[in-house]
Order: C-alpha cells, then sequence, then structure tokens
C-alpha cells in the first residue's frame, strides 16, 4: 500500500457511491439489450465493497501482523488498523505519520525521528520511542522477545538481512544497524552504509507499527481470530466473527477520521 491515504479516501468515495448506487431510481426499460444479470447493488451493504468496488470477501486464514503479511488482502486491511513512522503522498514522497519530523546526519547514517505525541494504540496502549523500538527490534533481532516463529519475508525484501548477519568480508548484510530511544518522543536510527530510500522504505506495510504490549500477551494468537489486533490506524477491529471483519472508525485517530463502518465477508 503505497498511498494508504488515497486508499481511504477512495474507500469513502466508494461506499458514497455504493449507497446512492442502492437509493437511486430502477427502470425496466432495457433499451433492447441484454439485461444486467449481476447482483443488484441495493443488495450488497454499502460498506462491504473493497477498494475495487466489490463485495470484500476475504481467506477466513487471513493473519492481521503487518511483519507478517502475504497477500493483498491482509495488506489492504492492516492499512486501515495500523500507522507506520511514515506514509506516502500521491507522488510517492515521504510525509508525515507517526513521526512528525525528521532530521539526516550529513554523512546519511543517522535518522532522527520525532514522533507525534498523544497518539495510543486501540488498547489504550501509549504510542511512543519504547513502542518503536520494540517494533524494530522485533523485525531486526532473531533474539527478540517479540520475534514468534514468522520469516519476516517485507524486512528480508527491503533491509536483506537480520542482525549478525555478515556477508562477504564480514561486511553486514543488513544496511540497517540499530535504533536508539532518545527520549519518550524521539528515536535514532543508525545505518552501517546509506539508504537513499530509507523513508520510502518506511512507508511499506511491513512497518506499521503494533502495540507491543498486546503483541507480547498474545504471542503467536497476534492478528489472528482467536487473539486480538492493537494498531494506531484510523479503524479499530470491532468484530471477527463468522460473517465476517467489522472495522468502525477510530474515536481516538490522530488524523483525519473515518466515518463509515467496513464490513467483510468470507470466500
Amino acid at each position: 500500500m503505497k498511498n494508504k491515504r488515497a486508499f481511504i479516501l477512495t474507500l469513502g468515495i466508494l461506499l458514497m457511491l455504493a449507497v446512492l448506487a442502492a437509493c437511486g431510481p430502477k427502470t425496466a426499460d432495457t433499451g433492447g439489450e441484454t439485461p444486467d444479470v449481476s447482483e443488484p447493488a441495493s443488495e450488497i451493504p454499502s460498506t462491504q465493497i473493497s477498494p475495487s468496488g466489490n463485495s470484500w470477501l476475504l481467506d477466513r486464514a487471513i493473519i492481521l501482523d503487518p511483519a507478517q503479511l502475504s497477500d493483498d488482502d491482509a495488506l489492504e486491511v492492516c492499512g486501515l488498523l495500523y500507522d507506520g513512522l511514515v506514509d506516502l503522498d500521491a507522488s510517492g514522497n515521504p510525509i508525515p505519520s507517526l513521526a512528525i519530523d525528521w532530521t539526516v546526519s550529513d554523512d546519511e547514517l543517522d535518522y532522527i525521528f520525532k514522533l507525534r505525541p498523544n497518539v495510543t494504540f486501540s488498547s489504550g496502549t501509549l504510542f511512543n520511542a519504547d513502542a518503536v523500538l520494540a517494533n524494530f527490534n522485533r523485525w531486526f533481532d532473531p533474539a527478540s522477545p517479540l520475534r514468534g516463529e514468522g520469516e519476516y519475508t517485507g524486512w528480508v525484501e527491503y533491509f536483506l538481512g537480520f542482525k549478525g548477519e555478515l556477508g562477504a568480508n564480514e561486511i553486514p548484510v543488513s544496511q540497517f544497524d540499530g535504533i536508539e530511544k532518545v527520549d519518550d518522543l524521539t528515536v535514532l536510527i543508525h545505518l552501517n552504509r546509506p539508504e537513499p530510500s530509507l523513508l520510502g522504505y518506511l512507508a511499506q506495510p511491513y512497518f506499521y507499527l503494533v502495540d507491543p504490549v498486546v503483541l507480547a500477551t498474545e504471542g503467536s494468537s497476534y492478528g489472528t481470530q482467536v487473539g486480538s489486533v492493537s494498531g494506531a490506524g484510523v479503524y479499530i477491529l470491532t468484530a471477527w466473527d463468522e460473517n465476517g471483519l467489522t472495522l468502525s472508525p477510530s474515536s481516538t485517530y490522530w488524523g483525519e477520521k473515518a466515518t463509515e463502518e467496513v464490513k467483510t465477508g468470507w470466500r
């Protein structure tokens, strides 16, 4: 999801169009053309649509853990439940999200991020530097207590390797060297070689930030129907049952709030 803001805007437009289609006049005159026998728009709940405008049906085995994304459905749902440090505008340029500002050192090895204050995850856990460190250490360090059994393919795609992995001439495989807490609302990411695309990488959905307190409690159940989900996105997960998922607008979201509930079904 390279432009989450655009996706959410598109979703809102589609919801509105679905409602208008359901309420609009109907006519039986086909003008001699073959009638449209597809399911009438009025029979599709206005909130049960995907970004393509169709009924949004998901795989029952979906996992809503950004670090373990494996399909487009999970990517799009996670885009509503979570935020990352950085987002991208319509032109693909990095813009603030959970980080409100950043400074890059002259040698391009240190990135200092100022974090958005007064943000909470959907569980009520406060978003701060400790939460950011817990997420990055989970992705990078195989010894992290939050690591679990995941393969972290997104991290490998963008950051190439994990802590302690060395390549030719004993050079670290990953360009990521570590992250430090400067204060409660400031973190420093250190690279061992310049990575001009770092900000764009951090906007990718694999690096949306999860609530480390809930993750530590849930373990391998996190992001599944038998566990729970806690992000700092524009929506919160309010139901996961035999009918599908229900996502409700977050009343505490830091940015522009959603107004429509989103429902899905199962394939």
